[in-house]
């Protein structure tokens, strides 16, 4: 209950603080009852900027937050009373039994991300990184993993409610981004792709297993939905008004999509082209176009900037690791970026063999929206509705050709969708997660065709069905948690207890982290390691990264061992299954590298499943660097 409590009182000062910038900026929506969630879903771009700016000058503390916060309302308060003030509640009410739908499914929702996290990329740096900020005050050098520096505006958002509560506020926050979403998406619908069909085009996207999978689990995926709706709503908003606030709204959307991950910034590109092909068509000037490209390029950099400036800071490329041939990057190489591509075609290759397929490469990408609609098991070690879109918009996607009322709207909205998949899925990776904020886009962009095409009767009917498709497939994702994460919910099962129960991390973690001394440091090996229960000190050494150690110079145990005592290394903490791996050359050679050192430099202190922890011997001298292992 506090952890709501906390929330509601974040977003009305993020709210505030959005609706002043948007004032100074002078970009404010036209339509009366708009501002409040355009207002806060910039506040809570604002919010992650002073999480990073509190965390870069180490002050990330509920007390600064606090004065962030009541200077917020104080600014923006009347500003905020208004905006409330002008939403037509009224007309939300009369779409009550598609709100209701969209209630169910939110609190089904809510017993998750109220129990400890478990599994997902939440565990692996979503969560990790934010957390570690919170409980240092501040920015953690993290040269062992590239992680580190994969941390955007969800993460500094979730590090700020780690700073003001804990686990269980980060993943409320996420959770909002994906309601405002779906808000953003209704919104979109309703000004200016069918009047009627809003609340049905974002109770699609907000039922859809895949959205059920990514509001549980903290990510980023979900902010970039909200805000290229936004810029989507805000472009047709300038195409209808030719005003530069409108413009200005669009280009800080688009570079708040472009803030919350490295491929959303595919957003702020697209978007800025349908700004140019409009004023291409409208014979605009040459100084009406070069000042329209100046203001929205300006105002989406700033927007997006903050987080690739801190990774160019602290490495020298913004978009670490990726790039490391154009700009560099300290503790990373050539040859770690071209493991780490292999390592990403291998896991590609392995899931697709389950539509007895392969990777997709260059005209087999128009594979990819059938396998997403009729395979998504294909994509990833999960259940196939964890990743499941549902088929409404490939059923209806050819329904667009045929529109007549409102077309260039829908054909925009769903060109920008169409061309952020497209080019995710062929020019980086074609995974369910990755292309989400294209296919929330096409449904909704679909809606208004089959509505069309169907006529209302028939449209209702196969809404009511697609509705209850949706429900159905996500009530496969209940189990086996649900019920457990309901108990530790009502207190009839612990916290830990439920973790002992369904994470095999932490029931090793646990007993580890009470036999590292609190001076001690960990080194952790594991391919992919999760650290989130880790509570003592560590450091990653992971082979997929290669952050502090490279393993093409760093070859033999001697070399390990006196590695791991320059980084003051005190205990090993071992994935065994690991060790026996051997999915290429490279790795089978890590694997023999690690039995070898703990062979020869490790005592056991402890197993617990399949993980293992180890004491570092203190060696009377090193050996020199020897040849490779090969045994």
């Amino acid at each position: 209950m506090v952890d709501l409590l906390v929330l509601v009182l974040v977003l009305a000062a993020s709210a505030a603080a959005g609706l002043v910038c948007l004032g100074l900026l002078d970009a404010e929506p036209g339509e009366e009852g708009a501002g409040l969630l355009a207002g806060t879903a910039v506040g809570l771009g604002l919010a992650a900027v002073a999480g990073l700016a509190l965390a870069a000058t180490g002050t990330l503390r509920p007390e600064p937050l606090a004065a962030f916060g009541a200077g917020a309302l104080v600014l923006g308060g009347r500003r905020l009373g208004r905006a409330v003030a002008a939403v037509d509640f009224r007309r939300c009410l009369r779409s009550w039994p598609v709100l209701g739908v969209c209630a169910i499914v939110l609190v089904s929702e809510i017993v998750p991300m109220l129990a400890p996290p478990v599994g997902g990329d939440q565990t692996k740096y979503h969560l990790v990184y934010p957390r570690l900020y919170a409980q240092h005050g501040g920015l953690v050098a993290t040269p062992w993993s590239f992680w580190g520096q994969m941390q955007f505006l969800p993460n500094f958002l979730f590090a700020v409610g780690f700073a003001l509560r804990g686990d269980v506020l980060a993943r409320f926050l996420n959770a909002t981004t994906g309601v405002l979403g779906a808000v953003a998406l209704a919104d979109l619908v309703r000004r200016h792709l069918a009047r009627r069909a809003g609340a049905i085009a974002g109770a699609l996207f907000f039922t859809l297993p895949l959205t059920w999978s990514l509001m549980i689990r903290a990510g980023s995926d979900l902010a970039v939905v909200l805000y290229a709706a936004l810029a989507a709503g805000a472009i047709l908003d300038w195409q209808a008004s030719r005003t530069g606030a409108d413009l200005r709204r669009a280009a800080l959307m688009a570079g708040l999509a472009g803030a919350s991950k490295t491929m959303g910034l595919l957003v702020p590109a697209l978007v800025g082209l349908a700004v140019l092909v409009t004023l291409l068509q409208r014979a605009a000037t040459t100084r009406r176009l070069a000042a329209a490209a100046f203001t929205f390029g300006i105002v989406a950099l700033l927007a997006a900037s903050p987080y690739y400036v801190r990774n160019a800071v602290e490495t020298g490329n913004p978009i670490y690791p990726f790039g490391y041939r154009l700009f560099g990057g300290r503790h990373w190489s050539a040859a770690a970026s071209d493991y780490l591509a292999d390592y990403y075609l291998q896991y590609q290759t392995e899931y697709a063999s389950r539509r007895d397929g392969s990777p997709y490469a260059g005209l087999s990408v128009v594979l990819f929206p059938w396998d997403l609609t009729m395979h998504p098991e294909s994509f990833e070690n999960a259940a196939r509705q964890a990743m499941d879109i549902g088929p409404f918009a490939l059923a209806f996607a050819p329904a667009l050709l045929l529109v007549r009322r409102r077309r260039p709207a829908i054909l925009l909205t769903a060109a920008l969708g169409l061309a952020y998949a497209g080019v995710i899925a062929g020019a980086a990776w074609a995974h369910p997660r990755y292309v989400v904020p294209g296919i929330a886009l096409l449904v909704v962009a679909t809606v208004p065709a089959a509505r069309q095409l169907l006529g209302r009767r028939l449209f209702l009917a196969v809404i009511a069905v697609t509705f209850a498709g949706h429900l159905l497939l996500t009530t496969r994702l209940l189990q086996p948690l649900w019920a457990d994460q309901g108990r530790v919910v009502l207190g009839r099962l612990s916290p830990d207890d439920f973790l002992r129960r369904y994470s095999p991390r932490f029931a090793f973690w646990e007993r580890a982290n009470a036999s590292v001394p609190g001076d001690g440091k960990v080194l952790v090996l594991e391919k992919i390691p999760h650290p989130y229960y880790i509570t003592r000190p560590f450091v990653l050494g992971s082979y997929l990264e290669q952050g502090l150690i490279d393993y093409r110079s760093v070859s033999t145990a001697d070399g390990l061992a006196a590695t791991a005592r320059d980084l003051g290394v005190t205990h090993v903490a071992v994935d065994l299954d690991g060790l026996e791996v051997g999915g290429d050359p490279y790795e089978a050679a890590v694997g023999r590298l690690w039995r070898a050192f703990l062979a020869e430099y490790c005592e056991p202190v402890l197993h617990e499943g399949s993980y293992g922890l180890y004491v570092l011997r203190e060696p009377t001298a090193y050996a020199a660097l020897g040849e490779p292992v090969r045994g």
